[in-house]
């Protein structure tokens, strides 16, 4: 089980050996193969911001790089096209940073189970950071350079953000590489000629070790490895399990690459196995997550996606299992605690699975935590609809016929739902805007067990467990005391409540992915931050600014205005 993974991983991985912090690995020149040919052909169609981004690039960081991009930009393109095209954008058709870090965490998630470090919002807002950040942090200002101008004047159409997709890729490719060539020269082998069998599974799961358990493959040496391996059974129940399916990957790799058949132990080949595994790992490990989730559902509180908290803990005063450990200071900083009712604390199913205290393997650029099953329902909302907004009976319409893994469809949605989905649309003038807050309140009323609740951004602060306890300087672990009181408060009093009776938490407050500050002011109640921000700013500033920089005009009611403000309905 993921959880049963991460806490004793938690728990006993300082005991596997000190490492020392990890280094930035820069994606080398000379690392990627390309030809002049490759670049003819992916200019063809290409829009000519794409096309700058990439000679910038080459500038940068080599031709070889550019022609790493070149084989990644069409997919990465297909593959975001529904979602650029519902989300926000300006006049010009452009996505903002904000728009432009949301899609991209999405993307990678949805193809690899990757959450990528700096991506995340972590419990802020989307806009809190810019999605060229993750690069300056692990390869360098330069490269930053190339996309931060340029995303933060004038936004990306489609290809540019597939463009920064790709290079994230890239360094993703690049630390394989570097974690690849760690396990070889630990274990004496050459990257030149066929290596024999038993050597070249032994690099794979020497690879996979340090991946799973998140060892700094840096400055580990092999007594660090050898050691690891005397534990891997022990802080990780599934390494087994993990040995098979990347066994299970390389016959799938060697079946349908003729190149690699012909050399299965080669360097080139055990590359691109490892490549495979880890684009697969995230979807293979998630059956785990759903397991959990099935765990959940057993002693969930019938159709609120949500268990008492004294059966969450149920099990741990037996020692029966290592599920559900979780403390109730640590449950309220994943946003996995529902308060709503002080006296009947419960867990939020879908808010729990997704946090990080289910992450397994780790990477600098990304962790492999469970996949948001809410994302998949979105997604075809967005491919249905086609646009950011849609009337509250096209929704409807959708999500009526929309199943999810606990909710059957067709289904005739309750009165109470399409009440609250109209609200929504007053909120905004008539439309549902997609991309808030309270329409994500509303997904999670509408699938309770896949949805998770969308806090308010700034009250939950979701970390790894070990990073949990280097803050707070205590285990995030329950005791068996607090349990005791816990049950004991409970007093074993839990009264039935009827599917159609629960009412979950709805709170008014709207957070939208892009503000629209030109919005209609449906109701008096309504803040209007920009009118009140450029009525309180003084003439002679707002003439200056005009007269320095005719954009700003636009922007100063526009997606720049709103990098910094929380927009409340």
């Amino acid at each position: 089980m993921a959880a049963i993974r991460r806490s004793m991983i938690t728990a006993s991985l300082s005991a596997v050996v000190v490492f020392l912090a990890a280094r930035p690995v820069a994606a080398e020149k000379g690392m990627f193969l390309g030809t002049r040919e490759q670049h003819m052909s992916f200019s063809n169609g290409r829009s000519a911001g794409a096309m700058d981004l990439l000679r910038e690039l080459e500038d940068v960081m080599g031709e070889d790089h550019r022609a790493s991009m070149e084989r990644r930009v069409d997919r990465l393109e297909e593959a975001m096209r529904p979602m650029f095209k519902a989300l926000p954008k300006d006049s010009q058709g452009r996505l903002s940073a904000t728009g432009v870090r949301y899609m991209l965490s999405r993307l990678f998630v949805q193809r690899h189970g990757w959450y990528v470090r700096g991506l995340e919002p972590a419990g802020d807002s989307w806009n809190s950071s810019s999605p060229t950040e993750v690069i300056g942090k692990h390869v360098g200002e330069d490269v930053q350079g190339v996309f931060h101008e340029r995303l933060h004047s004038e936004g990306f159409d489609l290809h540019e953000a597939a463009v920064l997709a790709a290079t994230l890729e890239s360094f993703v490719h690049g630390e394989c590489v570097a974690r690849l060539e760690k396990a070889f020269a630990a274990l004496g082998l050459s990257q030149t000629g066929d290596l024999s069998e038993v050597d070249a599974i032994k690099a794979m799961q020497t690879y996979m070790m340090m991946y799973v358990l998140d060892l700094n493959y840096t400055t580990a040496t092999l007594d660090h490895i050898n050691y690891a391996f005397s534990l891997v059974d022990q802080v990780y129940p599934t390494w087994k399990d993990t040995v098979v399916f990347v066994e299970e990957v390389r016959k799938s790799v060697l079946a349908s690459n003729e190149a690699a058949a012909a050399s299965p132990t080669s360097w080139n080949t055990t590359l691109l196995i490892l490549e495979s595994v880890g684009e697969r790992y995230g979807r293979w490990q998630d059956s785990e997550c759903r397991s959990l989730k099935s765990s959940l559902l057993e002693i969930e509180t019938p159709g609120t996606g949500r268990v008492p908290l004294e059966k969450f803990y149920s099990s741990a005063l037996t020692n029966s299992s290592w599920q559900f450990m979780e403390n109730v200071p640590y449950l309220r900083e994943l946003g996995a605690l529902d308060e709503s009712d002080p006296l009947r604390l419960s867990v939020i199913i879908p808010n729990y699975l997704n946090g990080p205290n289910n992450c397994v393997a780790s990477s600098k650029f990304y962790s492999v935590c469970c996949i948001d099953e809410c994302d998949s329902l979105l997604a075809h909302l967005e491919a249905g609809l086609g646009a950011e907004e849609a009337s509250p009976g096209d929704i409807a319409r959708i999500v009526s016929t929309l199943p999810s893994d606990t909710v059957p469809a067709p289904r005739i949605l309750s009165e109470s739902l399409y009440r609250r989905l109209s609200e929504i649309a007053e909120h905004h003038g008539g439309k549902v805007q997609l991309h808030g807050r309270l329409f994500a309140q509303w997904m999670h009323h509408a699938y309770p067990r896949e949805c998770s609740y969308p806090h308010v951004s700034g009250t939950t602060n979701p970390t790894l467990p070990l990073a949990f306890m280097n803050r707070t300087g205590g285990a995030p672990d329950v005791t068996h005391d607090e349990i005791k009181e816990i049950m004991r408060m409970a007093n074993g009093q839990e009264p039935a409540i009827a599917e159609d009776a629960v009412e979950l938490p709805w709170t008014e407050e709207e957070e939208l992915l892009v503000c629209r500050p030109d919005m209609p002011d449906t109701n008096s109640k309504k803040a209007s931050w920009s009118m009140t921000w450029l009525l309180a700013m003084p003439i002679s500033i707002l003439f200056v600014v005009v007269r320095l920089d005719p954009k700003m005009t636009a922007q100063l009611t526009g997606s720049d205005y709103c990098a910094n403000q929380k927009y409340v309905v």
